[in-house]
């Protein structure tokens, strides 16, 4: 997994629907949420408020991917301990190397750590899914809907390698033609 990413209007559709188990508010405040939380080996959060949403629920994510924005605005980090950060950059609509090594980093990091995006994390539920370990859950927002679940399974990694693929830059898969 390397290279530069870019989500295509073609695949728009079909990341707009849940990966996972999807947490609707009312499922979440009946504590449905944080006890898929305490049965996972590893959590990963994907966004500002699911990171804040799980450490209030007692469960600081091991890797926490955030941007310091909700809904397109500004806001203060997330309230959740961390030992360790690591900054990357990555514009909305891609995903970057520099975020999958990001990412990558962090599963070796000491626990918990924090990815700071400089930019937009949106999408980088895809390549945690991918690099998380098999015991690892990603938590991440789903807008208006709620909180989605993925286990780092065979078939998630699956999945989601195949749409990293889908998503390669033409000029990624042009150079790597010749």
């Amino acid at each position: 997994m390397s290279g530069k990413y870019r989500l295509p209007a073609r695949l728009r559709p079909k990341l707009a629907r849940p990966m996972g188990r999807l947490f609707s508010e009312q499922e979440i405040r009946a504590g449905a949420l944080a006890a898929a939380a305490k049965e996972s080996g590893m959590v990963v959060s994907v966004g500002d408020r699911v990171t804040e949403t799980l450490a209030e629920l007692g469960r600081v994510p091991e890797v926490q991917i955030v941007d310091s924005r909700e809904n397109r605005r500004d806001r203060e980090p997330p309230v959740a301990t961390h030992v360790e950060l690591i900054r990357v950059r990555n514009p909305a609509g891609y995903i970057t190397a520099e975020a999958i090594d990001g990412i990558r980093k962090a599963f070796h990091a000491r626990k918990p750590v924090r990815v700071l995006v400089d930019g937009e994390e949106d999408l980088l539920a895809l390549p945690a899914i991918a690099l998380a370990p098999q015991s690892a859950d990603i938590f991440y927002g789903q807008p208006g809907e709620g909180i989605v679940v993925v286990r780092a399974g065979p078939a998630a990694k699956t999945r989601n390698r195949e749409l990293l693929k889908k998503m390669r830059a033409p000029a990624v898969r042009r150079a790597q033609r010749t």
